[in-house]
């Protein structure tokens, strides 16, 4: 027989990882460590707006993990909204649709965009788990 997981620690676990997640997904800000391709053909307004809903998307995940982590399971909605969230954008990015840059993305770009994907989706059913749809 195997062992489950009870909603609570599937929680905490989503908590934590989400916070990851987080701190994974920073590392990819423009002109940062990772991120090196040049957006200036984006236009000020869509990279600004880009990039305000990118800090959302990170300030909705940091609280929902707060949440989890203070034993709210009802905070798994926002993280499973957060996980799609970062889903989203990594699949646009990846897939070449959004955002559009003459440079090609970087390996540990592209790695860590995978990494950060497979995380979400894990984060995501951990949430599920949470609120004992699993």
């Amino acid at each position: 027989m195997y062992q489950t997981i009870n909603p609570g620690r599937a929680a905490r676990t989503a908590g934590w990882l989400l916070l990851l997640l987080v701190a994974s997904f920073i590392t990819l800000v423009p002109g940062g460590p990772v991120e090196s391709r040049d957006f200036s053909a984006l236009g000020g307004p869509v990279f600004w707006g880009f990039n305000v809903f990118l800090v959302l998307l990170g300030l909705i995940a940091i609280g929902a993990a707060i949440g989890l982590l203070g034993g709210r399971p009802n905070a798994a909605w926002a993280a499973i909204a957060a996980c799609w969230g970062y889903v989203f954008v990594v699949l646009l990015d990846l897939g070449g649709v959004f955002p559009r840059s003459p440079d090609p993305i970087p390996l540990m770009l592209g790695l860590i965009e995978i990494f950060d994907l497979i995380l979400a989706f894990y984060v995501g059913l951990l949430s599920h788990k949470a609120l004992g749809h699993l």
